[in-house]
C-alpha cells in the first residue's frame, strides 16, 4: 500500500462496489471519465472489475481512501500494460464532488506515478483527458504530464463532437522531477 499525507493507495474493500455502483450515475463524473460507451454495473460488477485486476497482467486497479480514516474517496489505475514496451495508460476518478478540488487527484497522480516507474519499471505512462477538464489537466501537468498532441472532434460528448488531449510522462522525467524536490 502506498501513503501520502492525505491519501493512500489500497485494496478493494467488501462494500466499495456498492459504493461505485451509486456514483456511477452521477453525469459530473462519469461523463468526463469515459470516452467509450458507459455501462451501467452493479455492486458485483464492480467487485469482479477489481476481482479481475488482481489477477491481471495488464491491469492494475486501486481504490483511493483518506488516511485520517480509510473511507473511499476514489480509483487509480494502471491498464493496457505492456511489458514488452514498458509502458501503460492511467485512469483516476474521484465520484463524489466533495472529494474533488481537494489535492487527493494530485497526490494520488504522485502516488501510482511511483508505483508505475519504481515498481512496473514503466518507460512511459500515457492518458487521455477532454481540454475543458482543468482541474484534471492542472494536477496532471503539476505531476510532470507533457501533452503529446489533440485528436480534433474525437469522442461525442453531450451532444457535439469535442477534442481529446493525449499526455504522458517519461520515466526518466519522473525521475529528475522527484530529484529536484530532495
Amino acid at each position: 500500500m502506498f501513503i501520502g499525507k492525505k491519501v493512500k493507495l489500497s485494496h478493494y474493500h467488501d462494500g466499495d462496489g456498492k459504493k461505485f455502483a451509486e456514483w456511477q450515475w452521477d453525469d459530473a463524473f462519469n461523463n468526463p471519465l469515459s470516452d467509450d460507451m458507459i455501462h451501467p454495473h452493479t455492486a458485483e460488477d464492480w467487485e469482479n472489475i477489481f476481482r479481475r485486476s488482481s489477477k491481471s497482467k495488464e491491469n492494475v486497479e486501486f481504490t483511493v481512501r483518506k488516511t485520517e480514516n480509510n473511507e473511499l474517496v476514489g480509483f487509480v489505475a494502471l491498464f493496457d500494460l505492456n511489458i514488452r514496451n514498458h509502458t501503460g495508460e492511467l485512469a483516476i476518478g474521484f465520484p463524489k464532488k466533495e472529494d474533488r478540488l481537494k489535492g487527493y487527484g494530485s497526490e494520488t497522480l504522485s502516488l501510482i506515478l511511483d508505483y508505475g516507474f519504481n515498481n512496473l519499471n514503466m518507460h512511459k505512462i500515457k492518458l487521455t483527458v477532454y481540454p475543458f477538464n482543468t482541474p484534471a489537466v492542472k494536477a496532471y501537468k503539476k505531476n510532470g504530464f507533457t501533452k503529446e498532441g489533440t485528436f480534433k472532434n474525437e469522442v461525442f460528448y453531450d451532444g457535439k463532437w469535442v477534442d481529446i488531449d493525449h499526455y504522458a510522462i517519461f520515466q526518466n522525467d519522473w525521475y529528475t522531477s522527484q530529484n529536484e524536490y530532495q
